[in-house]
């Protein structure tokens, strides 16, 4: 009896048992969850005390924006020097980047594209030391687009501006982990858009065209988002229909320099006229389009063919003797020495010392706030209205 009275007794004290454990249990897997829910609500309200406390410091500031996005909070205010902003993790209350939000897999393909966008923008001195992750200083959020600051120190010509980019979101949407709103029409920056109100001068190249010499030229041109006018000699026009058509798909523009490069003073009018002519036709034969300017050979010219001859005469004011010295130091420093706003600066797309000294003007220029273009750019740029049978020797603004 003893035995099986234990044996009852024993599955009694089971059978109390389960429910009870059961119960601690369930307690045990509450409090999990409690503390979970606890982490959780800590860390939101660490972020939300974070923007508070950003508000409050900032609070003698003009407050841009306040933004609450899915994955983190954004302040912008406006102070003296400029705008400061802060990005705040929604989950860990951290202060962080923009830059921390590009969606998994993606980070690469984000650079390639900011690279693109850089090389748009900037010379390629510029875009080349800025493409990098390790130059962004800071990036700034907007409404529809990013702005990512650029840490200078170190580039070579030094430059005084501040390097920045643009970025529009339609341009980066498959890469950002959070929500953005498009535009329906948006504009990236070029560095082929000119400013009215910085120093602009005009590069112009005579004697071509010149094949590979030329194309050199276009090259190095284009890596520095500017352009040139090229005066050409008719009677090497024909020959040369693949580099005048290549200069003109760059941006840049073709004058006339006579139909045989003959100083035109010693000619007669009737052969000035005829020759002039003839250039036109074959410049149309080629390129479909009517040429606008003529530099006389030498610079020289009569009272006779400006007022016969219909078209807009160009000399210089900036000669670097390019032909004499065939010095790539001479042409540079004949350049920096002397250049002003609204110079047209004669050189020409023969020598090799050229090429060098063009190759390392443009930078320079660049970095002392030069935009160097087209005679049409210029005239345009400074507000100077072209007439035929005029001499133009510069265009200052009027």
């Amino acid at each position: 009896m003893k035995k099986i009275d234990c044996k009852i007794l024993s599955i009694l004290v089971l059978v109390l048992l389960i429910p009870y454990l059961s119960y601690l249990s369930g307690l045990e897997s509450n409090q999990e969850i409690i503390e979970n829910n606890s982490v959780t609500v800590f860390d939101e309200n660490r972020a939300k005390n974070k923007v508070n406390t950003l508000l409050e410091e900032n609070k003698d500031k003009e407050l841009l924006i306040n933004a609450s996005y899915d994955k983190f909070f954004y302040l912008a205010f406006k102070n003296e020097g400029g705008n400061t902003h802060f990005v705040i993790d929604a989950k860990t209350g951290e202060e962080t980047t923009i830059l921390n939000y590009i969606k998994e897999g993606q980070r690469q393909a984000f650079f390639n594209k900011i690279k693109e966008l850089l090389y748009l923008k900037y010379p390629k001195f510029i875009a080349s030391f800025l493409e990098g992750e390790e130059r962004i200083r800071d990036v700034e959020l907007l409404e529809n687009e990013l702005i990512i600051y650029y840490n200078k120190e170190g580039i070579e010509p030094a430059l005084e501006e501040e390097l920045f980019l643009h970025v529009n979101y339609n341009e980066v949407k498959d890469y950002l982990d959070f929500t953005l709103v498009l535009d329906s029409t948006y504009e990236n920056e070029n560095g082929y858009q000119y400013d009215k109100n910085k120093k602009t001068i005009a590069f112009t190249f005579d004697d071509g065209p010149n094949g590979e010499k030329t194309n050199q030229l276009v090259n190095i041109l284009e890596e520095n988002k500017a352009h040139a006018t090229f005066f050409m000699v008719g009677n090497r026009m024909e020959y040369g229909r693949e580099t005048i058509l290549n200069v003109l798909n760059k941006g840049n523009e073709i004058g006339s320099h006579s139909y045989a490069h003959q100083n035109l003073k010693r000619m007669s009018l009737a052969t000035v006229l005829e020759g002039e002519k003839r250039t036109r036709e074959i410049y149309k034969s080629i390129t479909g389009k009517e040429l606008l300017y003529t530099r006389p050979p030498y610079g020289n010219i009569t009272s006779q063919i400006k007022k016969n001859l219909d078209t807009i005469f160009i000399n210089w004011s900036l000669d670097t003797e390019d032909w004499l010295h065939r010095d790539k130091d001479k042409v540079v420093e004949a350049v920096l020495k002397d250049v002003e706003d609204g110079d047209i600066i004669l050189m020409h797309d023969l020598y090799d010392s050229t090429i060098e000294a063009v190759e390392e003007l443009l930078p320079i220029l660049y970095a002392d706030g030069y935009q160097v273009v087209s005679i049409s750019e210029l005239a345009n740029l400074k507000g100077v209205t072209l007439e035929e049978h005029q001499l133009y020797y510069n265009l200052k603004e009027v």
